[in-house]
């Protein structure tokens, strides 16, 4: 259980400190980041109050998907992942400058997006609670047999339309961040499968 728990507040850490590069490297936040910023600016709250608001959305979808029971814990994970986000932002970062040349924009946006699939991709098979995206995107993989990858790339681009619609930070980074994050996901979750001996098509929540 020790391990398990490790695994799921490390992945969710960093996913959070991912996401955090790629939102200050100001090449363009991840979709659903472009949402809660957009968000940000127009309405005030953190980054990360507004991430928890708009992802309790996604738990009624997986629960509508699903046919069972409002998944509740599934807030838990976003909570978490949301306090080291803006952890990360507000304090540890608050004076950081990633933006002073386009080699370091880059590099922090592609180490950001590595860490974000990193993370997702190890948390979800420590078979606690997932976020309300991540748990919508294995119940739609579940439902219709499509694999992470095609899912998750449908549901950035629903994002990244929605953060352009809000003014939000988008930009080349987003398209990137759509097309390449469930790829990362994809493989780094099958290797932790492998490690943990976890047969290839189960999922826990």
């Amino acid at each position: 259980m020790g391990k398990r728990i490790g695994m799921y507040l490390g992945g969710l850490a960093f996913t959070a400190i991912g996401i955090a590069f790629i939102i200050l490297s100001f090449i363009g936040a991840g979709p659903w980041d472009t949402v809660a910023v957009g968000l940000n600016e127009h309405l005030g709250l953190t980054i990360g109050t507004w991430s928890i608001l708009t992802q309790v959305t996604f738990t009624v979808i997986t629960w509508t998907i699903e046919k069972t029971r409002l998944r509740i814990e599934s807030v838990i994970p976003i909570l978490i992942r949301s306090a080291f986000l803006d952890f990360w932002i507000y304090i540890v970062f608050k004076n950081a400058n990633f933006s002073s040349s386009w080699e370091l924009q880059l590099v922090c946006f592609i180490v950001g997006l590595v860490i974000t699939g990193m993370g997702i991709g190890i948390y979800m098979e420590a078979n606690l609670p997932k976020t309300p995206i991540d748990g919508m995107m294995v119940a739609i993989c579940n439902r219709f047999g499509w694999s992470f990858q095609v899912v998750r790339m449908g549901i950035e681009t629903t994002g990244a339309v929605l953060g352009f619609l809000l003014r939000g930070p988008v930009g080349l980074g987003t398209i990137a961040t759509a097309l390449l994050l469930g790829k990362i996901i994809q493989i780094v979750n099958n290797r932790v499968k492998r490690i943990l001996q976890v047969p290839k098509t189960t999922h826990s929540f």
